[in-house]
């Protein structure tokens, strides 16, 4: 299966809880993009319209490679205006607040599936069919690992355990994917020069990293080491933290799902392998569905069993819940909340557009020459990832 061959492939939009008025304190508009990430659009309209990119409100982030349609809030007094390719800015009207996660009632997806293999076609319905039922597990999917590139390097697990010269070196050496060649070269070069923060100075490119070597040249106690990570922007940051909180709230529900079902399958992530069901009995059935698991935080709040688990998950990090109490750094925390174990899709449906005749659920893919094409339309809260929901198809 292939999917986001084209951005088209793979449509997403936004559902807010906002009232929209004639009048109010903030304009709201939609963003229409495809090739370009949600920060990276409100950027460059913050850019054109000369102002700062903070007084702009949004409920969440949407991927590039993907159409996708969401909201976003300014204050009344700017009227924005914006040309630029595969962006497009509609005005909806005014509100009496602004766009953020807590008006989010979900997001809507329109996925083509592409390159199936004619002789799945039964076993996918089938599929279609259990996933309705039995909705999938609610991993956090690899978008928010892109910050990570091995599940034994996490930025913040190292703030987490006091390592904070190598947290710093994460933070300056760790080469992505993404990366183009001179940013590698740049990369490896620091960490040949690591601690000598006179020869890593001429190789910083951002404020941050000028602040840190700046800090950093004046010498390396506890002290100083603390307020180098507190030079990293909080959006940097939060970035970090919030990885490793799914990550661990990953392992958590996977210890709880290895516990209650049969014949278990796995699917191959960046930097873990995500691990699902087909079926489940009845009983295990009516505890998952209602069964919500905390992220990791100096308190981890829920009932007995989960708090244990999430406890046996930490020690295997030789982590203890009171470490997440960070009070030296400033600008990021660990917050818990709860999330659901399982999720279910609601209105799953793989009609071909809206046509109100019956069609089958599958096309001749017009790229793949020899494979069929799927189109799966559905809806999902704030926070749970379609991607999550193919791979468990």
């Amino acid at each position: 299966m292939k999917i986001k061959v084209t951005p088209e492939d793979f449509i997403v939009k936004e559902l807010m809880d906002l009232e929209l008025k004639d009048d109010g304190a903030y304009r709201i508009y939609q963003l229409e993009k495809r090739h370009w990430n949600t920060m990276d659009a409100l950027l460059a309209i913050a850019r054109q319209n000369k102002m700062p990119m903070a007084k702009i409100g949004y409920g969440g982030r949407k991927d590039r490679h993907a159409v996708t349609y969401q909201y976003i809030s300014v204050p009344r007094q700017y009227d924005l205006s914006f040309n630029m390719s595969n962006i497009n800015l509609t005005f909806e009207g005014f509100a009496d607040d602004y766009m953020s996660s807590t008006v989010l009632k979900g997001n809507y997806f329109e996925l083509t599936i592409r390159k199936i293999p004619m002789e799945q076609k039964s076993s996918i319905e089938k599929r279609i069919g259990e996933i309705d039922r039995y909705g999938f597990p609610n991993y956090f999917d690899d978008q928010r690992f892109g910050s990570v590139i091995n599940k034994e390097e996490f930025l913040a697990e190292r703030i987490i355990k006091k390592h904070y010269k190598g947290a710093l070196k994460l933070y300056f050496t760790t080469i992505y994917s993404g990366d183009r060649r001179e940013e590698k070269q740049r990369k490896r070069a620091i960490k040949e020069q690591w601690g000598n923060w006179q020869a890593i100075a001429p190789l910083c490119r951002t404020a941050a990293e000028r602040d840190i070597a700046k800090i950093l040249s004046e010498g390396e106690s506890k002290n100083q080491l603390v307020k180098a990570l507190n030079a990293i922007p909080k959006e940097q940051l939060s970035m970090h933290f919030s990885a490793y909180q799914s990550f661990m709230w990953n392992q958590s529900l996977e210890h709880i799902l290895l516990q209650h079902i049969n014949n278990p399958f796995k699917v191959k992530g960046n930097i873990i392998d995500y691990c699902f069901y087909q079926t489940l009995e009845e009983n295990t059935f009516k505890k998952l569905k209602e069964l919500l698991i905390p992220t990791v935080s100096y308190k981890i709040p829920g009932n007995p069993e989960v708090t244990r688990v999430v406890g046996e998950v930490l020690s295997k990090r030789d982590i203890k819940p009171s470490d997440f109490n960070l009070t030296k750094i400033r600008k990021s925390f660990f917050k818990s909340f709860f999330r659901p174990a399982i999720m279910f899709p609601i209105g799953l449906s793989h009609k071909c557009d809206n046509n109100p005749v019956p069609l089958t659920p599958f096309e001749e893919d017009d790229i793949y020459r020899g494979y069929l094409k799927l189109k799966l339309k559905f809806t999902l809260p704030p926070g749970s990832f379609a991607t999550m929901l193919v791979k468990s198809l």
